[in-house]
């Protein structure tokens, strides 16, 4: 069965509890905060293969994003 992880925006700490009390009881579901922080260009890997494009545009547009995980 696939597991999925909630982002939530930083800037929605309500939709997080939201989240977290809805899917608390669900073993397949994880419901975490943003952690990630915009960097200073000077000081970004050349690469950082964490970041996901799609993922960004979604918690900015709906301040939240679902990724499957395997």
């Amino acid at each position: 069965m696939p597991r999925y992880l909630f982002i939530v925006s930083r800037r929605d700490p309500a939709l997080f509890e939201l989240l977290r009390e809805r899917f608390a009881e669900d073993e397949n579901v994880e419901v975490i905060l943003d952690r990630r922080v915009q960097a200073v260009p000077a000081r970004r890997p050349a690469e950082d293969r964490r970041r996901r494009p799609e993922v960004n545009a979604e918690i900015r547009a709906r301040a939240y994003a679902v990724v499957t995980l395997p």
